[in-house]
């Protein structure tokens, strides 16, 4: 976690080298590589305090580690994918608006369905699609988690660094919220916004535990957790360190109830409850 947060506030060699890279490919490779030092480290500290060194003889733990690893790594870089329209999309009225709802929808889609594709092919006969269940599930926990959080999103909503990354929905430059034309504009991002965590959940919390359950079992949490940090990089300082908690609580869940439509709940939830309360601070804020 000290790395992480290094990594993220001490350093710009992320920001740096999307910058100046010059062949596409590279980024991709240092994406992966940024991806994988993370959750291999994981799965060593498992190994290193359970003394359980047996998986990594296994050739199908290295081939869901690759395979987790190349689906992420092509969601981090569908902006690549999109690269060839960006001037076809410069004559749509709102371009950055467009640009943002087709790249959320092309992330999703870059993970929903090739992980779907190896559970129909792999996993159907075994488990449910690695966590859409409803057996046993109730909602309650989750929106009582939800009101736990509240006061804790309040609290960010008056300080800068969040004011400063929130609400994502806002920033648009051909938008405006006093334009009660362009609220529909909004509305749909916002949808689509709330709608990609689905595909978080299902690859961190199903995929990546329940997927490995029959190799790994409960110690597939922890690299879980520690690569679901590193998607919060650039993010403020405490959603960065409480992603490590968070990822590891809802890990827990994911694990024992085999169900991640809780976690998508918090998730979905606490997102809008930030795009809300940083649009009302920024208000008061001016």
């Amino acid at each position: 976690m000290v790395g992480f947060a290094f990594f993220n506030y001490g350093t710009t060699i992320l920001k740096d080298y999307k910058q100046i890279h010059t062949w596409e490919g590279s980024y991709s490779i240092f994406i992966f590589i940024l991806y994988a030092t993370p959750l291999l480290l994981g799965y060593l500290s498992s190994s290193f305090f359970t003394k359980d060194w047996s998986y990594w003889r296994s050739a199908k733990f290295w081939g869901l580690i690759l395979f987790a690893l190349l689906a992420f790594t092509l969601r981090a870089c569908s902006h690549l994918i999109l690269e060839p329209f960006y001037e076809a999309m410069q004559q749509f009225e709102h371009p950055r608006w467009l640009w943002s709802v087709i790249g959320t929808i092309l992330r999703s889609s870059l993970v929903l369905i090739p992980i779907t594709l190896y559970w129909f092919f792999v996993d159907r006969k075994k488990q449910n699609l690695y966590g859409f269940s409803l057996k046993g599930y109730s909602t309650r926990p989750y929106f009582v988690m939800l009101l736990i959080m509240l006061p804790l999103i309040i609290l960010a909503s008056t300080q800068g660094d969040f004011l400063g990354a929130y609400p994502r929905g806002v920033k648009f430059d051909s938008l405006s919220i006093q334009n009660s034309a362009h609220w529909i504009y909004y509305g749909i991002y916002e949808l689509f916004y709330g709608l990609d965590f689905i595909s978080i959940e299902f690859f961190f919390r199903g995929f990546l535990i329940l997927a490995f359950v029959g190799i790994l079992g409960p110690k597939s949490i922890l690299p879980m957790a520690m690569f679901y940090v590193t998607i919060h990089w650039g993010k403020p300082a405490g959603e960065l360190i409480s992603s490590f908690f968070g990822g590891t609580l809802l890990g827990i869940i994911a694990y024992y109830s085999k169900s991640i439509l809780g976690g998508i709940i918090v998730h979905m939830g606490i997102a809008w409850m930030m795009e809300i309360g940083a649009l009302i601070g920024n208000y008061f804020k001016t």
